[in-house]
């Protein structure tokens, strides 16, 4: 029951924060990096699908590099939680 609450509170942070990069509100990106942190944390599914994501589309994976540096510096959890989802090299 938590993990559902937790997912639904991550999914209505992720879509406020798509909503408000269209409008004057501050803090979209912000909103957005703290929803899929949420989400990466929570849900082991999230993290395999944004792994793989990152894997396979480049531009995603240097948007989401970007939004690492970006907030993952000012708060931990954030920078913790996308270093999850690195997309794996082949050794």
């Amino acid at each position: 029951m938590i993990n559902i609450l937790v997912t639904f509170v991550a999914l209505l942070l992720l879509i406020i924060g798509v909503i408000s990069m269209a409008t004057p509100i501050p803090g979209g990106t912000f909103l957005i990096a703290i929803s899929i942190s949420v989400l990466i944390c929570s849900n082991a599914k999230a993290q395999r699908y944004m792994r793989i994501l990152r894997t396979k589309y480049n531009s995603f994976n240097n948007m989401v590099f970007w939004l690492e540096r970006k907030v993952g510096v000012r708060v931990k959890f954030i920078g913790i939680a996308l270093e999850k989802t690195h997309p794996q090299t082949d050794a």
